[in-house]
């Protein structure tokens, strides 16, 4: 995984990415453009840079929630907070609620190295309690 190359970083990289209106007419969920890859880009999660917007959703076929991407004014990905497996916290567990934030370097050089961070998102937390309207589904 990586952001080198990315739209962030100047390139104008193709986006195989299109607003999602399996769950509303305008692809939107509480505001945030919902998306899906391009079928045949192999491409099934989020942009590692924004094009437009400050934030994407990705939602399960079954509507529920599986990925929030937040963007700096710069098109940088600086967080993702995801509802699926991740090895390294989720100890048996088939999915769970976790985020991840994105050193400065990320989406905006063509660096390989770059900061990543892995936690459990806890319900008492700032975090969770300021996104929570996107987790539809999450137990």
């Amino acid at each position: 995984m990586g952001g080198r190359g990315t739209f962030a970083a100047g390139n104008p990289v193709p986006y195989t990415y299109e607003v999602d209106t399996d769950f509303s007419p305008d692809g939107k969920f509480h505001g945030v453009k919902v998306l899906k890859g391009i079928e045949g880009t192999g491409k099934h999660g989020l942009p590692e840079s924004s094009h437009s917007s400050i934030a994407y959703v990705k939602m399960n076929p079954d509507g529920t929630f599986n990925m929030l991407r937040v963007y700096d004014k710069n098109h940088n990905l600086r967080l993702e907070i995801a509802y699926h497996s991740e090895q390294v916290i989720a100890k048996g567990k088939p999915k769970v609620l976790h985020y991840h934030t994105y050193g400065t370097e990320f989406s905006s050089t063509y660096t390989k190295n770059f900061s990543r961070t892995t936690h459990i998102l806890h319900k008492n937390s700032k975090l969770y309690k300021k996104y929570k309207k996107f987790f539809k589904g999450v137990n």
